[in-house]
């Protein structure tokens, strides 16, 4: 009963609100639908390798170093693997660990910015841009790579979920910094001052204000963390700090490394996942692209036949109207 007097549950499915008109301004740009096609079809791909391989990815039998062919699609690497099943498998881990990064360090951005904006200049403010300040100084792929030497002393390795905390917990500072400038910015805004002035709580006016108006920033920052998840992920398993026994694509370009693929001119066992890899980014840069012209007004690609339908419409519903 308490959330809803502040307003978080009080939401209804609007499809003329900030959230579907975001969606909707994301879609009609043709750079952010080629994106989304990219990702949606590597998604598919790497899904696929969840339940279905040509051969087992860990199999080491295959003659080694063969190239690509009708039984081996992508040939085979130095060990006797074949190339393609690793690429099926090592997908679903990349995306994923991205993905859930982008999702995390966002909702951390959202949560110390907002705060920090709006208890600025007090003790909170001081603390949370200090914390944050520190993050950006600190680059988070040399922490992981601390964290990873460390637990390889003690012969440990990284595994998927502790690179997840890793990444999560040192890619929202550059969010969080911008967030609190976006809400210093807001808290100026008539109809804050307004909404403060006849006592609506500050969760009131962080879900139905702050939120709402800054909702291009927020999917904006969501897909950078998931490209800074995947790079990281990446990163560290291609230096061998990771587990370098499971199977991913950054395991792939790591074993690549250690066999010379590059030198003896094996490309089939590099170029794939490394191409993968810049698949995904490049798809989540496309989409982000598409985020931008919607929030910039004067990057946006206007279409000028579906607002003309949408007159069209509107002037027929309006004469309805008038004839009742």
């Amino acid at each position: 009963m308490a959330l809803k007097k502040f307003g978080i549950f009080n939401y209804k499915i609007d499809k003329h609100g900030p959230f579907f008109n975001l969606i909707q301004g994301i879609w009609e740009q043709r750079v952010a639908r080629v994106g989304f096609y990219i990702l949606l079809a590597i998604i598919i791909f790497s899904v696929i390798g969840l339940f279905y391989t040509p051969y087992n990815p860990s199999y080491t039998g295959f003659p080694r170093d063969l190239p690509p062919s009708p039984q081996h699609l992508l040939g085979t690497d130095d060990y006797g693997h074949d190339v393609f099943s690793q690429l099926l498998v090592g997908g679903f881990p990349v995306i994923g660990v991205g993905l859930i990064t982008g999702f995390i360090g966002t909702i951390l951005a959202i949560l110390i910015g907002v705060t920090a904006g709006l208890y600025a200049d007090t003790l909170v403010d001081r603390i949370l841009s200090g914390i944050t300040q520190v993050f950006l100084i600190i680059p988070g792929i040399l922490i992981i790579e601390l964290i990873g030497a460390y637990l390889g002393a003690i012969q440990l390795k990284l595994g998927y979920i502790t690179i997840l905390i890793a990444l999560s917990s040192t890619g929202w500072a550059w969010g969080a910094r911008v967030m609190r400038s976006l809400v210093l910015t807001l808290r100026r805004r008539e109809y804050i001052l307004s909404s403060e002035l006849i006592g609506e709580s500050k969760l009131y006016v962080v879900f139905n204000q702050i939120i709402p108006n800054n909702l291009p920033f927020i999917a904006s920052n969501f897909f950078f963390t998931a490209i800074y998840g995947i790079a990281g992920f990446t990163f560290i398993y291609y230096f061998g700090l990771g587990n370098i026994n499971q199977v991913n694509w950054g395991t792939m370009l790591y074993w690549s490394l250690g066999g010379e693929a590059y030198l003896r001119g094996l490309w089939w066992w590099y170029i794939p996942p490394g191409l993968m890899i810049g698949l995904v980014a490049f798809s989540f840069a496309l989409i982000n692209i598409g985020i931008d012209r919607v929030a910039n007004p004067r990057l946006r690609v206007w279409n000028v036949k579906k607002y003309k339908k949408q007159l069209e419409s509107r002037k027929k519903e309006e004469e309805i109207e008038w004839q009742k």
